[in-house]
């Protein structure tokens, strides 16, 4: 497995991790119109969450870009070397989320592919009968 190439150093200070990644920019330009998008950041855009009808599909924290996709592609993903298991804590691994670190991938492809599957979970309802009082 590649060592995390996007992980940042302990030396640097916060001050310096609290600054927006310029790397996150074209994800939020290609995503913007799409419909349902939202966006979600702190004030020095250095914490941005992406969500589609309300369902959180990824984020962009401190350097990490991280996305949710199916388990199988996560697999994939991470086999290939372009990502490791999204780890909530020191140990929690949440499911279908992929951590980037292939310097090399795109972003932007991740995002749309994780946009595109969060609205195949957020599909409505076909409404049912309506039952009326008598």
């Amino acid at each position: 497995m590649k060592k995390r190439a996007l992980t940042v150093k302990k030396s640097e200070s916060k001050q310096s991790l609290d600054v927006a990644d310029s790397r996150f920019e074209p994800v939020a330009k290609a995503l913007a119109r799409s419909p349902g998008f939202s966006l979600m950041e702190n004030k020095s855009k250095s914490m941005r969450g992406m969500m589609r009808e309300g369902k959180s599909f990824g984020m962009s924290s401190h350097g990490r870009f991280v996305v949710k996709l199916n388990e199988a592609r996560v697999a994939e993903l991470i086999a290939d070397g372009t990502g490791e298991p999204f780890r909530s804590g020191a140990t929690k691994v949440m499911k279908g989320w992929l951590e980037v670190i292939d310097p090399e991938a795109s972003w932007v492809k991740l995002a749309k592919e994780a946009y595109s599957l969060a609205g195949a979970a957020t599909k409505p309802l076909k409404p049912g009968p309506v039952k009326r009082k008598r």
